[in-house]
C-alpha cells in the first residue's frame, strides 16, 4: 500500500504544502530532462544495483525480490558480483525485458570511473611547448636572487624541532 503522508501531516505548524506530484512522469520538466541527461552520461560508471532500480522505477528491488520468494540480500549479492545465481539472472531479465547476456554484462562488466573522476582530455590546441618548464626545477618567473636562496642548505636548528615534553608526541608538518 502507498503511503498517502505529506510534509503537512509531518509538521502541523508549517504552511499547508501542495499534495505531492503522481508518480508518473513525462520527462518535459527542467528537472527530470538534467536527470535524464546525467544518467544518460553516466550509465557506464554506475553500479548494477542503481541501473536495476532505475529500470524497475516506481517498483523496488525488495518489491520484485519479494514477489520471486528470495532475500533482497541475495538479489543484492548477485547484482554486486558475489554470487552468480544464474536462475535469478534469468528471471531479472525477463522482468526487465532484455536478454540474460545483457543482465550478464551489467553485473560482470567493468565499471568506467564517472565523469566527475575522469581527467579532462586536453583542449586541441593545447600544445606542450606552451608550458614553460626550466631545468633546474624551479619556476622560471622566480629572480636569481630568490634561486640563491633556495639553494642555500637550512640551518640545523630548522632541523631539529624541541623535544616533546611529557609523553605527548608531536609530529612537524
Amino acid at each position: 500500500m502507498e503511503s498517502v503522508s505529506s510534509a503537512f501531516e509531518r509538521d502541523p505548524g508549517g504552511v499547508p504544502l501542495p499534495p505531492p506530484p503522481s508518480r508518473d512522469r513525462d520527462g518535459l520538466s527542467a528537472l527530470e530532462r538534467k536527470a535524464l541527461y546525467r544518467v544518460h552520461t553516466e550509465l557506464p560508471a554506475m553500479p548494477a544495483s542503481l541501473v536495476v532500480q532505475i529500470l524497475l522505477w516506481p517498483e523496488k528491488i525488495t518489491d520484485w525480490a519479494r514477489d520471486e520468494s528470495v532475500t533482497p540480500a541475495l538479489v543484492y549479492n548477485m547484482l554486486g558480483g558475489f554470487k552468480p545465481y544464474h536462475g535469478l539472472r534469468e528471471r531479472l531479465a525477463q522482468r526487465l525485458g532484455v536478454t540474460k547476456s545483457a543482465v550478464d554484462h551489467l553485473i560482470d562488466a567493468r565499471r568506467q570511473q564517472p565523469s566527475t573522476r575522469r581527467i579532462p582530455e586536453p583542449p586541441p590546441d593545447f600544445v606542450a611547448d606552451d608550458v614553460a618548464l626550466r631545468t633546474d626545477g624551479s619556476p622560471s618567473n622566480m629572480m636569481p636572487e630568490a634561486d640563491a636562496a633556495l639553494a642555500t642548505p637550512p640551518t640545523p636548528a630548522d632541523d631539529d624541532p624541541p623535544p616533546p615534553q611529557g609523553s605527548q608526541i608531536r609530529f612537524e608538518l
